[in-house]
């Protein structure tokens, strides 16, 4: 399988109206529209007659209209010219599903299993879209350890003066990548703290399972006082997916849950999701904003001075390369 093969969310639901919305995925533009009949298609953005791109185009009917001859395509990617009506003229056309609010396109005919991303028992809080200025796998180095959550983070991580009290267990198999942290919590936002029942040396638990058909990291995280007797009021699930747009972004599509421990209808989460929304994308934004200043943007890890918490990078890259990418593993002598 290749990069396209895989299912990727690219646009939120709200995002396609009446006019076509122009995508990329690993360098493949993509003209992403809604029919008048409610139907989805996806298709390369370019018409193969002049090359004009079709995200520039009008949806008419249920067709793509080019705007620059007029000539159209269904969802499937059939095309009728005006002009010379008896000409075939195909373009390439996606599969595209819409599912929790995303829209999500792969390649035809790929049998890539759709990621379930439903969370019984949990309140979906939010989700957010964040353009992501570095390469797919250093995007995933940094959403995939925690050792700078004590410099970057405000909420979610450790005590910086405490990192090395932070136990950090890696359980990987042939298709994902675990990885559990349990140390002293930062110190956090005294309302959110408060809020959340966190108390000053507490333990924040991170747990997270990374899979790569397409490339998505699930994370647990809650909060317990030291002897594991007391635990937050609120557990957090974030699903957060890594579609690369060219070898230089990526872009980050992150769906938000929680549960509350707290009485009534969903634990009164729906009363501070706006609170709960705001302080994701913060943290999300925090990672966004560290990486526009990285000194590198060559992906390849060796030379690096790594430490106890890098582990995960060798693992998910060699992920990344055989189930993500297709390529074939390096043969065991050479590794």
């Amino acid at each position: 399988m290749g990069i396209l093969d895989h299912w990727h969310p690219v646009l939120k639901s709200s995002d396609v109206r009446r006019k076509p919305v122009a995508v990329m995925i690993a360098g493949q533009p993509l003209a992403v529209f809604r029919t008048a009949s409610g139907g989805l298609g996806a298709v390369a953005d370019a018409c193969p007659h002049r090359k004009l791109k079709l995200s520039a185009g009008t949806v008419v009917g249920d067709r793509l209209r080019c705007a620059y001859h007029g000539w159209s395509y269904d969802t499937a990617g059939n095309g009728e010219s005006p002009g010379t009506p008896k000409m075939s003229a195909c373009t390439t056309s996606f599969d595209i599903r819409e599912d929790h609010g995303l829209i999500w396109v792969k390649s035809r005919g790929s049998q890539a299993t759709f990621p379930d991303v439903s969370m019984p028992g949990y309140l979906p809080i939010c989700t957010l879209i964040h353009t992501i200025p570095a390469p797919l796998e250093l995007t995933v180095d940094n959403f995939n350890e925690i050792e700078h959550s004590g410099t970057v983070h405000a909420t979610f991580g450790y005590d910086l003066d405490r990192m090395h009290e932070v136990s950090v267990r890696f359980e990987p198999t042939e298709t994902t990548v675990r990885v559990v942290n349990a140390g002293p919590t930062k110190r956090i936002n005294r309302f959110f703290g408060l809020l959340l029942n966190v108390r000053r040396g507490d333990l924040f638990h991170d747990d997270w399972t990374t899979h790569f058909s397409p490339v998505y990291s699930v994370f647990d995280h809650w909060w317990t006082s030291p002897d594991g007797s007391r635990e937050s009021m609120v557990r957090w699930r974030l699903y957060v997916f890594f579609v690369p747009i060219d070898g230089r972004t990526t872009r980050v599509v992150s769906l938000t849950y929680a549960k509350s421990r707290y009485p009534g209808p969903a634990g009164c989460l729906r009363l501070v999701r706006w609170l709960l929304r705001r302080k994701i994308d913060e943290e999300v934004q925090a990672d966004v904003d560290m990486l526009y200043h990285l000194a590198d943007y060559d992906p390849g890890i060796e030379g690096l001075k790594l430490s106890r918490f890098d582990k995960v990078l060798g693992l998910t890259r060699e992920r990344i390369k055989t189930i993500y990418r297709g390529e074939s593993a390096l043969p065991l002598a050479a590794r």
